[in-house]
């Protein structure tokens, strides 16, 4: 069993597939495992897709002959075998150390949930960042964080959140609808138990 399963959920981004998935493999914690989701891509996604997990052991791929994000994030879920999960869209990337530094978090303090950051990258702009990029660590209850997520006060991407893997057990994503973050995160911040928020900006979002 892995410490943190990914689930990338990939469908016509062979462009920048191959630089997310980089930032995966190059996690400093080494206990991962990379579940490429692809679904009904048009592009080489899905051959790119197997190239890279000829390179490391670590990558699994699914296709699925469904083009829907939910439906693919449920799917990897239930092929992965971390004790944690973290999402990350085929089109974005990582800092090197988030595993790690989420995982150590979670387990310190028996976290159901842990909340970062992320930045916005434009071509032709700085880079915005929504919200503080301190460092700081807010330990919150179940209540705490699902307020901070409904009012805005905190990052409701799935894809700033890593999530105990037991929570799947009877919460999933909505599929076939759109802005399902915002149908979604919530219920899993409320299910948690405890959760953190911490203010560091692991993901960089193109």
């Amino acid at each position: 069993m892995a410490k943190v399963s990914i689930i990338v959920p990939v469908h016509n981004t062979e462009s920048y597939l191959r630089a997310c998935v980089a930032s995966l493999t190059e996690q400093t914690l080494h206990d991962i495992e990379i579940v490429l989701v692809e679904n009904c891509s048009t592009d080489n996604s899905l051959a790119l897709c197997h190239e890279l997990a000829l390179a490391d052991s670590r990558i699994k791929v699914l296709s699925i002959d469904k083009a829907d994000l939910s439906t693919a994030r449920n799917e990897g879920v239930k092929v992965a075998t971390g004790e944690y999960i973290a999402f990350v869209d085929s089109d974005d990337t990582v800092l090197a150390e988030m595993c790690e530094e989420l995982y150590d978090l979670a387990t310190e303090h028996d976290l159901g949930v842990v909340c970062f950051m992320l930045h916005k990258v434009y071509d032709n702009r700085a880079d915005k960042y929504p919200y503080a990029n301190d460092g700081a660590v807010k330990l919150l209850s179940a209540k705490e964080m699902t307020t901070q997520n409904l009012t805005d006060q905190s990052p409701s991407y799935v894809c700033t959140h890593l999530f105990r893997r037991a929570l799947f057990d009877t919460l999933s994503f909505p599929e076939n609808i759109y802005y399902e973050d915002r149908a979604s995160t919530f219920r899993f911040t409320a299910a948690c138990g405890k959760g953190a928020i911490i203010y560091k900006s692991y993901y960089r979002y193109y």
